[in-house]
């Protein structure tokens, strides 16, 4: 191989970081995800789509064999129904014994009107699971990375991977005009959870 000693006796490198670089693991494990929902969305685009031909035959249908395009909703802030619930989480967890007060819980939300939202409770429940496995670190939902400086500089990587024409990203934060069809796909977007419109190119 060219090397003048063995690998036996090679010293460790020098120059590798003292700690685990945890933004750059973060990146990493947000893309895999990224892309696993978006292959997760396109398969429920074409079943519902078969199901919307059997109805009705002249009905247009997504074919996944021909060029598509993707366009990907970035949200840049939490609905503020889940930040509300998220702090009565917060004032209900008890660290010490890594639980929740059910009762003081329930009625806190109850006292904030919270519960009139039908979301709200499956929030709760689906973040008090998270806490269960992460801990509390699950309550603070903010990212240690762009969300939409990573994907812009993934889109290439995200075009050729799941084999797109055309990979957009979209910042709601600053975007307008959106389409009927563009808008009723962003309203699921939230920090960290981008939601996506799939089409044949045109």
């Amino acid at each position: 191989m060219g090397n003048s000693t063995s690998i036996v006796n090679a010293r460790w490198p020098a120059d590798l970081p003292a700690e685990a670089n945890h933004a750059l693991i973060a990146v990493g494990e947000y893309i895999r995800k990224t892309v696993k929902s978006i292959r997760d969305a396109e398969t429920a685009l074409q079943k519902r789509d078969k199901k919307k031909a059997a109805k009705d035959a002249q009905s247009a249908v997504f074919s996944h064999s021909a060029p598509k395009t993707l366009d990907i909703f970035v949200a840049n802030k939490f609905p503020q129904w889940q930040e509300d619930v998220i702090e009565v989480l917060k004032e209900c967890f008890d660290a010490a014994t890594l639980s929740f007060d059910d009762k003081a819980l329930k009625a806190t939300l109850g006292l904030k009107g919270l519960l009139k939202n039908k979301m709200a409770m499956p929030f709760a429940q689906d973040t008090k699971k998270r806490v269960a496995l992460m801990g509390p670190v699950a309550l603070n939902r903010a990212l240690t990375f762009k969300e939409i400086d990573v994907l812009s500089e993934a889109a290439p990587y995200l075009a050729k991977t799941l084999g797109y024409s055309m990979v957009t990203v979209v910042d709601l934060g600053s975007a307008s005009d959106l389409s009927d069809a563009a808008a009723a796909a962003a309203a699921s977007s939230v920090p960290g959870e981008p939601s996506f419109l799939i089409a044949n190119a045109q």
